[in-house]
């Protein structure tokens, strides 16, 4: 058993002590220097120990470190909604800061229960979920529910929540089939998927969601073209939600701010993070 107060992922032995970071690279305690190729947990986009992020971390902190939201907002805090909202064109309208990718898609799960019992015609009926198999979208219980990564769910699976269900993933490099073009293994998904909401009963689903590209739990596997739009529009068939998870692959690493800018679709709602807090400031929004 390690020493260590902390509660480690291996109990045996602590990690190596980080002591300083610069750049792209983090000093360790015996003084190797070591390069952070991936940013961490895909997190540190604009490196260790930024000096222009660190002033301004100062800056704000030496004028308000710390309000209740019941109560109060602040300059930055609007300034920041203003920005995301300006960056998607306005086709979003609001900022609901968190303080994890985790948290962005509980976060996301009772918007879109809220959402449905707000309505003038409220529609409590609608309680289910459904994503995709082959997923990641965290590690609390309800985002561990929502992910389809198996190894992660294993241990938990006798407490996961019972109103997720999962279809398949768009992996063409996998799944689709000898001579099957993009048109028909898209029809093929969207089919399984409206076949699942005929399953639960399409009146009791809250949202469909997904990753525009998947990250931890298939290795950047993008979508085909087209099959976005065409798990919209099932959605919108049945009157459901589309969420599209884009922690790990938007702000800016696909091409575009958002990645759906480029499946020419726009999500009802989508968590962001990691490269928006770049790893100083836990903020992923849920828009």
């Amino acid at each position: 058993m390690s020493p260590s107060a902390v509660l480690h992922r291996q109990l045996h032995q602590a990690p190596t002590l980080a002591l300083s970071g610069e750049g792209s690279y983090i000093t360790l305690e015996d003084g190797r220097r070591i390069l952070d190729a991936t940013g961490g947990a895909a997190v540190s986009c604009l490196g260790h120990s930024n000096a222009e992020v660190r002033q301004a971390m100062i800056d704000q902190i030496n004028q308000l470190s710390y309000c209740h939201t019941a109560y109060f907002s602040t300059k930055p805090f609007e300034e920041l909604a203003s920005v995301l909202i300006e960056s998607t064109g306005e086709k979003m309208s609001k900022v609901y800061i968190v303080s994890s990718g985790s948290e962005a898609m509980e976060a996301a799960m009772k918007l879109s229960r809220q959402f449905y019992l707000e309505k003038a015609n409220p529609e409590p009926q609608r309680t289910k979920f459904i994503a995709r198999k082959q997923s990641y979208h965290g590690i609390t219980i309800g985002s561990l529910s929502m992910g389809g990564h198996k190894f992660r769910r294993e241990l938990f699976e006798p407490i996961l929540l019972p109103n997720v269900s999962h279809v398949s993933p768009c992996n063409p490099y996998r799944n689709r089939k000898d001579g099957e073009s993009n048109e028909e293994y898209i029809a093929r998904l969207a089919d399984e998927l409206d076949a699942e909401f005929q399953r639960l009963g399409p009146e009791t689903v809250c949202a469909f969601v997904a990753e525009p590209v998947v990250g931890a739990a298939m290795g950047c596997v993008p979508s085909v073209p087209g099959y976005f739009k065409a798990m919209k529009a099932i959605c919108e068939k049945y009157g459901a939600l589309f969420i599209l998870d884009e922690v790990m692959s938007g702000m800016g690493r696909c091409g575009t701010l958002h990645a759906w800018e480029q499946e020419d679709v726009v999500p009802d709602m989508q968590t962001i993070g990691k490269g928006l807090g770049g790893g100083y400031r836990p903020s992923p929004p849920d828009n």
